[in-house]
């Protein structure tokens, strides 16, 4: 019987982030070869080859890019470093997964995105969110024909204060940048090309501020964003999240990357007909959310670079999307900082 296709991989980054939330899940891919990893870090590499089950170790890409026989590789590090490792894996006509964003700014994001197409490959950036339970659940309910189009995106996201990163100019634009750009993602994913914002911030200093956002999309749908840096004390351990997608007489809400509440556009009981609307809901118990890397995309984001490497799949969250990411970001910021209204014209 004939074995399944893998996809002969690669990593190039072997930090703290990469090693915690993307390396863990190679072990559980049939469809992953890890044939070799590579950081400047010799310990590091050592570490990870030894832990995930790479043949080889490389300090040096190209020597490992040189060498090894590859469908497609892993560049994970700081945005500014992506930006510079991952041309010289598309030049090899080599698709990349990156993290995202891919680069500090939509210019950038935007040469790597046609560089891949001018060698004829891909990149996939890691957009997570898209492949977490909860927003499957959401987009297999918009699918439906009942639900039709989509006419308002709500998206509320807080955490505590947020550092100034990565060279980027002050703390109120690495928040939209470093962080925000997976909602932006968001409710594009959900309502489409969105052509104007009008912005307003409010910032109390030392990595605290806030973002309301009102959002025109090319559909003809509206949309609001609130951003905040407000809500907790600890910026990266206390999170809240919520979108809520409405259609003309149902929508759908997400809290937190663990519940979603489906208001439906009929009733599924005639007993009580005065109570109000009914609601169909997904909130599970532990057991259900204790493989979290697979409860919040991590899994399934690493399992589509190589489905995709393989042929199996196509699409994604790619470069593209984080260009277009960034430049939602670029929006918010420059209206909220005195240019009004910002239209995104359409690619």
């Amino acid at each position: 019987m004939a074995s399944e296709p893998r996809a002969r991989l690669a990593f190039i980054g072997c930090g703290g982030f990469a090693t915690a939330s993307i390396f863990p899940n190679v072990p559980f891919i049939p469809e992953i070869d890890l044939v070799a990893v590579c950081d400047l870090d010799a310990a590091k590499a050592e570490r990870n080859a030894r832990n995930f089950g790479a043949r080889r170790w490389y300090t040096d890409l190209d020597k490992m890019l040189d060498t090894e026989e590859l469908d497609g590789v892993f560049a994970i590090g700081p945005a500014p470093q992506q930006y510079q490792l991952a041309p010289r894996i598309l030049q090899r006509g080599l698709p990349v997964y990156v993290e995202k964003p891919s680069a500090n700014t939509s210019a950038e994001a935007r040469e790597l995105a046609e560089l891949a197409e001018r060698h004829g490959t891909w990149g996939q950036c890691g957009f997570m969110k898209r492949f977490a339970y909860v927003y499957q659940m959401a987009q297999d309910i918009l699918a439906r024909q009942d639900f039709g189009p989509v006419k308002l995106v709500s998206c509320k996201f807080g955490q505590g204060p947020y550092p100034q990163i990565w060279g980027i100019d002050s703390y109120k634009r690495s928040f939209l940048i470093g962080q925000c750009v997976h909602l932006f993602d968001l409710v594009r994913w959900f309502g489409g090309h969105i052509e104007a914002v009008s912005a307003l911030i409010n910032e109390a200093g030392d990595g605290r501020c806030a973002y309301l956002a009102n959002l025109c999309y090319a559909n003809g749908a509206i949309g609001q964003i609130n951003l905040n840096c407000y809500e907790n004390t600890q910026g990266f351990r206390d999170i809240q999240e919520r979108l809520e997608v409405y259609g003309a007489g149902q929508c759908v809400h997400v809290n937190d990357m663990h519940d979603v509440r489906w208001f439906a556009g009929s009733d599924w009981s005639t007993a009580v007909p005065t109570t109000g609307p009914f609601t169909h809901d997904y909130h599970p118990g532990w057991t259900g959310t204790s493989n979290s890397r697979e409860v919040y995309g991590y899994h399934g984001e690493t399992r589509h670079f190589a489905l995709r490497c393989l042929g199996l799949v196509d699409r994604g969250p790619d470069l593209w999307d984080s260009y277009e990411s960034l430049r939602l970001a670029e929006a918010v910021y420059d209206s909220a900082h005195g240019a009004g209204t910002v239209v995104i014209p359409a690619r």
